[in-house]
């Protein structure tokens, strides 16, 4: 009974692939934070291009790959692809909005918080109960994180918190989420979320969203490229490993988008951050290490 929070069929091959490529999705996400400000576009005019790029991308992906059959995936997935879209739509805008209304340092410090989310929406909803090594990683994520951005983490409005904490309420609540309906075309719901970030974005703005050529490439390479593949890529990851390690796994975001920034940009990280950056990468680490010894121990023990 040593290992009962590991699913029986989840090997250690399966746990390896679920690791590789929600890894390889938070990766190319990281770019997200270069590439918008690139654009020098913030807000609901940058929310709205990514989103749209992103509901565009995915639909050729969609349209060209299931064919004939595209319709009836649409069909099929029923209100079960539409409330995990929308969860992928409002997690995005409700990060973007954080940023502007909260401040990036507040907004990335709450959004470490996405693994518990995920662990208490799994346990709540489906009884799925995540290991206590991994929820002593996420916290020791989420300290990594704050030590960070200690210095600028502070004062925040009430509508500020808002949409801050809503990124990892919804973020984790839909990983859960995609855990469970494992089934479900990830290209399909990936694309809802895309055209509801859209949609919201253009409404809110009253379709004053109109920017300039220069700052539109690196909106449409973000959401043509960089959102489609990992967003896709980390929802697939979930078939294979918890909605809890797929979170903590999102805490590499954080640091890597700085490094980006850092080798493009010339933006130098402080002391903090390198500091802060090495407890996430331990903790994550030694996460996945102990999950995969446990897995291993788990298959040898039947």
């Amino acid at each position: 009974m040593a290992h009962t929070h590991i699913p029986s069929n989840s090997s250690r091959k399966d746990y390896f692939k679920g690791l590789a490529i929600a890894t390889t999705g938070v990766v190319v996400l990281s770019f997200d934070a270069l590439l918008i400000r690139l654009s020098g576009v913030s807000g609901f005019h940058a929310s709205f291009w990514r989103a749209l790029f992103t509901g565009i991308s995915l639909a050729l992906v969609f349209i060209v790959s299931n064919r004939s059959k595209a319709l009836a995936i649409l069909r099929s997935g029923g209100k079960t692809m539409w409330i995990s879209g929308i969860m992928w739509g409002c997690s995005g805008l409700c990060f973007t909005l954080g940023v502007q209304t909260a401040g990036a340092a507040n907004t990335l410090v709450l959004i470490s918080l996405a693994p518990l989310f995920a662990a208490a929406f799994g346990y709540i909803a489906y009884r799925q109960r995540p290991s206590a090594v991994t929820q002593m990683a996420a916290l020791g994520a989420i300290g990594g994180i704050y030590f960070m951005y200690r210095n600028g983490f502070g004062d925040i409005s009430l509508v500020g918190l808002l949409f801050a904490i809503s990124t990892p309420i919804l973020l984790g609540t839909n990983l859960a989420y995609l855990r469970r309906h494992r089934e479900m075309s990830r290209v399909a719901v990936c694309m809802i979320g895309g055209f509801v970030g859209a949609l919201i974005s253009i409404v809110v703005t009253t379709g004053h969203v109109a920017i300039s050529t220069q700052a539109l490439v690196p909106l449409a390479v973000l959401g043509l490229f960089a959102i489609p593949f990992s967003q896709t890529m980390i929802s697939t990851g979930t078939r294979y490993i918890p909605a809890a390690e797929s979170a903590l796994i999102n805490s590499l975001e954080t640091v890597l988008g700085i490094v980006y920034v850092w080798l493009i940009l010339g933006e130098a990280p402080t002391g903090e951050f390198i500091v802060g950056a090495t407890i996430v990468m331990i903790s994550i680490t030694a996460n996945s290490l102990y999950q995969a010894r446990a897995r291993k121990a788990g298959q040898s023990s039947h």
